[in-house]
């Protein structure tokens, strides 16, 4: 395994945050004690070797996720963000977002990735500030893109009223996920998910899937989380 450039782990070290780098086959070069801590490693140095799959917390059900990301952002040389909710060490619910980079060597050429995550957990609310900045929230909104500053959780939020599962559905739907998607993460059928949304169009009066997403932002529903998804581990990619 390849080892890490001791001037980038004394960066890390130097950084707040949960900082640290992976080799090309997602095996961990390094980590800060943020991260160490936040996954309940007793020293950061003893995750050096290590892969998702080695940790001593619940974020071993999405190794093969975080895994998938890493080969993403190899394979597109492109930064990638992902929201992951998880219990993390001592059973302790948290939310990050989770920045993942290029890590490259002296040549210009890749050889791994480089990660970074901020805690957005909070009491009521989800603090995104600058690290979420913009984000495009699919195809019917073109090149528009909406600056959000935090996350809400309660269920009563909004002047429409939503069940959980429509609060659920709505909450990927305007991330650009399709109707096969939001079944897949939420382990439900498609058709199931289909009748979800039109129940959605209803409420908003929206004529179609566009439209309901635009009425939905536009009311404020891209800053809500539906407070079961803290019940539930997640890691899902945010578009830029």
């Amino acid at each position: 395994m390849q080892k890490v450039d001791p001037k980038l782990a004394r960066f890390f070290d130097q950084l707040p945050g949960a900082w640290g780098c992976k080799d090309a086959e997602s095996n961990f070069m390094y980590a800060n004690e943020d991260y160490a801590k936040l996954i309940g490693l007793n020293h950061h140095l003893d995750i050096i070797g290590r892969t998702d799959f080695d940790m001593p917390c619940d974020t071993v059900n999405c190794a093969e996720q975080f895994r998938r990301q890493d080969q993403q952002v190899i394979t597109a040389n492109k930064r990638l963000r992902v929201l992951d909710i998880h219990p993390f060490a001592g059973g302790e619910w948290k939310a990050y977002i989770f920045t993942k980079t290029p890590l490259l060597d002296d040549n210009g050429c890749i050889i791994g990735t480089i990660f970074h995550g901020a805690d957005i957990t909070s009491a009521s609310t989800v603090e995104l500030g600058t690290l979420l900045g913009r984000i495009q929230v699919g195809a019917a909104q073109g090149n528009n893109l909406i600056s959000q500053s935090s996350y809400i959780l309660d269920k009563s939020y909004g002047a429409v009223k939503l069940t959980e599962r429509q609060s659920e559905c709505l909450f990927y739907l305007i991330r650009g996920k399709t109707a096969k998607e939001v079944a897949q993460v939420l382990g439900l059928s498609t058709r199931t998910v289909e009748i979800y949304i039109n129940q959605l169009k209803t409420k908003f009066n929206a004529q179609s899937k566009a439209d309901l997403i635009d009425q939905a932002i536009s009311m404020g529903y891209l800053a809500l989380i539906p407070e079961r998804l803290f019940c539930q581990q997640l890691s899902i990619t945010l578009r830029d």
